[in-house]
């Protein structure tokens, strides 16, 4: 029997380690895939199934999507309830011997989607972990699309109850168990009434509490549990190293838009459990579960998704510390009492795109020029809003008034994009006209080169005195200048004959050759050299994110 290809072979291996997802085979400009995953995902997308010489197996079935609109199809398989594991070329093409290598960079599941268009923008999309004793419960939660790592732990004789409710308040779209372990788990008993939840079964060593503390440390480059309040909440830790585990096995390595573990008291707000909320209608009605009519629709004037989702937290955590109360009621009186002021600040937090979803982008390295340009033009709103608040009473509008500005991001990011960029960094057209010299001169050569050869040939007309003389283009030679036989006593002596014709004569000098050699493959190499500085970009972003 002969061997499979070397590429259906690379696939293969990549494919072994991720058995239950469906793996987006990089290739060129398209994703592919195989076999099983050619079939599911065919049928889940309304696309064409095709089918490829797969060596031994004959042909293999396959099909494929665009790497441009990837998001898309990726959308809608995890709507569908799939996992996608995503297999990039991670070494240059040009320059690979052999094989191009290939990896999986990241898995998509329902709890750590990214792409804004797959995301709620007025609620949170949790991931969960919860570790249950005979008296007590941890529950770790993170919504990687804004940062937000939260873990509790609840106790007492209604300890199922208060864990009931905290994930009914979460509502969370993913939930890990450990394999192998039966459905005992109260998850199971929350997902009979979330149908909506997907229940990932992980391994089982990730809720060993050493494990989980070392997960923990690692991810987050600390040497202790201190920093976040779990040196003596050993199942909490547990909870939340399970969470930490997945994330690094899942995005391959810390997003660094995380930055810890805020550990709560459930007991810190007005508990409520599930009958309560559903009677009140809080951010749902309990007719049909639909956000018109509850008390979030009615109060929701928010005019930016991060504010959205702040009073669904609000509203679902009441406060009962009355200075934090009073600290609220002071603020909102002060904006209702002033309220030109108020209209002037909103309309500049109306220019404030979800900063908190546009870091995880950054952080995750999926962050796209348009959503930069939005990343401007949220920092360009941001003077407006500090200058605004400049002479606030109340404390939480004096301390937002103190945020931040990032000023110099903000320079960078105007000099550099252009005003209306491209869907992605790799199509060119990204970077401003003089923030780079040697993209502007590609530029040049790309789009404007046919002015050069014009003029060229014009100032080697007057040169030789040959008026027929004319610049000329073919795959085989190149840039030509081209004299007809009648004119061959007046061509110079540093033109160099390249092609005999009929009735003319095909040379090449060494300026055309020069600028021959710049001008092929100029767009190109354009398109390299702006992905290559929006890359740069995106590092001088990363460096932002603790600010």
């Amino acid at each position: 029997m002969s061997k499979s290809t070397p590429m259906m072979q690379q696939y293969r291996e990549i494919k072994a380690q991720y058995p239950d997802a469906i793996l987006f085979f990089r290739l060129g400009d398209f994703y592919e895939m195989f076999f099983d995953d050619a079939v599911t995902a065919a049928r889940a997308l309304d696309i064409v199934l095709t089918a490829r010489d797969g060596g031994p197996d004959g042909r293999v079935p396959m099909c494929g999507v665009p790497c441009h609109s990837a998001d898309t199809y990726i959308a809608r398989l995890i709507e569908r309830g799939y996992r996608v594991a995503i297999c990039e070329q991670v070494e240059d093409p040009a320059g690979a011997r052999g094989l191009v290598r290939r990896e999986v960079v990241r898995v998509v599941t329902p709890g750590t989607v990214l792409d804004p268009a797959m995301l709620d923008e007025g609620r949170n999309n949790y991931l969960v972990a919860l570790v249950e004793t005979e008296e007590r419960a941890a529950l770790a939660a993170v919504d990687v699309s804004t940062g937000e790592f939260l873990v509790t732990e609840v106790s007492g004789q209604d300890w199922r109850s208060q864990a009931m409710s905290e994930l009914y308040r979460l509502q969370p779209v993913e939930a890990l168990v450990p394999a192998r372990t039966g459905q005992e788990s109260l998850l199971y008993e929350y997902a009979e009434r979330a149908p909506g939840l997907a229940i990932t079964e992980v391994d089982p060593g990730s809720y060993e509490l050493a494990r989980a503390q070392r997960a923990i440390c690692d991810y987050f480059a600390v040497d202790g549990l201190e920093a976040f309040g779990l040196q003596d909440a050993p199942l909490a830790t547990i909870a939340a190293g399970a969470v930490t585990a997945f994330l690094n096995e899942t995005q391959k390595g810390a997003l660094s838009h995380i930055r810890g573990i805020v550990r709560y008291s459930a007991q810190d707000v007005l508990g409520m459990d599930m009958s309560t909320r559903r009677s009140l209608e809080l951010t749902r009605t309990a007719r049909d579960g639909t956000r018109e009519g509850s008390l979030l629709w009615v109060l929701d004037l928010c005019v930016t998704s991060m504010g959205r989702r702040l009073l669904r937290q609000w509203l679902e955590r009441p406060l009962l510390d009355v200075a934090r109360i009073a600290q609220r009621l002071d603020a909102v009186e002060e904006l209702v009492q002033k309220p030109v002021w108020r209209s002037e600040v909103r309309r500049s937090l109306a220019e404030v795109h979800d900063l908190e979803r546009l870091a995880a982008r950054i952080s995750s390295g999926s962050i796209q020029p348009r959503e930069a340009r939005a990343l401007h033009a949220s920092l360009a709103a941001v003077p407006g809003i500090l200058a605004g608040l400049a002479g606030a009473s109340a404390v939480l509008l004096a301390d937002a008034g103190r945020s931040d500005p990032l000023d110099e991001l903000r320079e960078l990011l105007d000099r550099a994009l252009e005003e209306n960029p491209p869907a992605t960094s790799r199509e060119g057209g990204v970077i401003r006209a003089g923030f780079d010299r040697q993209v502007d001169e590609l530029r040049q050569l790309a789009f404007h080169g046919q002015e050069w050869l014009l003029e060229f040939e014009r100032r080697e007309r007057e040169r030789t005195g040959i008026k027929s003389l004319k610049v000329g283009f073919n795959r085989v030679f190149g840039y030509y200048l081209e004299v007809t036989r009648a004119n061959a006593d007046l061509v110079p002596p540093h033109y160099v004959r390249k092609q005999t014709l009929v009735n003319a004569e095909r040379y090449i000098t060494d300026e055309l050759k020069a600028y021959e050699d710049r001008i092929l493959g100029a767009r190109e190499r354009l398109c390299a050299l702006e992905h290559e500085l929006f890359l740069a970009l995106r590092a001088e972003m990363e460096k932002a994110l603790p600010r």
